[in-house]
């Protein structure tokens, strides 16, 4: 799992280091049981406070993503297929929701829209 942060977005850096996570967890990038890094490893890679990723691990504790095995770290827990599955289909809404605010934006057709998603899909 690779956390990228924007430092030119309104998006706090906990938050975002959060949501990605939260993403690997339900897309299944980590599974059951994997270790997170720790609160100090992922501060000194992407350059923030302990405090920010403490804020970000706790919140996905509270989530019941993530558990805090004392000594051990934090550890993904099982997730529930539906909570996974609708958190996906969350994600599509709100992608599908900007990416036609910015065709409206742009001027696109539904058919410019269309050929551009079957393009990107055939490119992955």
């Amino acid at each position: 799992m690779r956390i990228i942060l924007s430092s030119t977005t309104s998006v706090p850096m906990y938050e975002q280091i959060k949501t990605q996570i939260r993403h690997a967890i339900h897309a299944g990038e980590l599974t059951e049981g994997v270790l997170l890094p720790s609160l100090r490893q992922l501060a000194l890679e992407l350059r923030v406070s302990v405090i920010t990723v403490t804020r970000a691990y706790n919140d996905l504790v509270a989530e019941g993503l993530v558990r805090n095995d004392h000594g051990r770290g934090f550890v993904v827990r099982a997730v529930d297929a539906d909570q996974v599955d609708a958190a996906l289909a969350e994600r599509l809404a709100r992608a599908t929701d900007e990416l036609i605010q910015a065709a409206r934006a742009a001027h696109l057709t539904i058919g410019d829209i269309h050929g551009k998603v079957e393009d990107a899909w055939n490119r992955h």
